[in-house]
């Protein structure tokens, strides 16, 4: 089924729209919230809590990239369930991944606040790097990989990846500087 037939069921409130969700990217977000949890039952959990979002989200909102708006809604609350999660002990690989590109982004009292805006300014950036960087890029911060996951993943070593993981955290700082996002 298409995505905007998925749509239109959500707009007609039909029950099955969660269904045909489900089918179309349940392994897509399940995979999104196990790399981000490492446990099981916390992605699954966190998988239907994005079905029930996405209910309460569609309408009003009509996204124009169903897999995109999902992942989305899954990752958010993978993350949140981290932040949960990490309250009671530290250990994460995506938790070392932010740890890395912490220093790359701007801190809340910056003067880039605005989600949106920063969303905009990181796909611009990422748009002008090679196909290659940007696939270590979100494979790391975005889907939580391990630097091994990538390596394996993309058949280069894991200094190849490191070396480019670092190249990219200094490039995007210092595109923030030249925009004036980071001070």
């Amino acid at each position: 089924m298409k995505d905007i037939q998925i749509i239109e069921l959500f707009f007609r409130r039909a029950e099955e729209a969660v269904m045909r969700l489900a089918e179309k990217y349940g392994a897509m977000c399940q995979t999104i919230a196990r790399r981000i949890l490492r446990d099981e039952r916390d992605s699954e959990e966190c998988v239907n809590d994005a079905w029930l979002q996405t209910w309460n989200v569609i309408p009003p909102q009509r996204p124009a990239c169903l897999s995109g708006f999902v992942g989305r809604i899954t990752r958010n609350l993978a993350l949140n369930r981290l932040d949960y999660n990490r309250a009671q002990k530290r250990d994460s690989t995506l938790e070392a991944a932010f740890e890395e590109l912490s220093g790359s982004l701007p801190d809340s009292g910056d003067t880039l606040t605005d989600e949106v805006t920063f969303h905009d300014f990181l796909n611009r950036f990422l748009r002008r790097q090679s196909e290659e960087h940007r696939r270590y890029f979100l494979r790391r911060y975005w889907y939580g990989m391990s630097v091994q996951e990538i390596a394996r993943e993309c058949g280069v070593g894991e200094e190849k990846v490191k070396s480019a993981l670092f190249r990219i955290r200094n490039k995007l700082r210092q595109a923030m500087e030249e925009e004036g996002v980071y001070v």
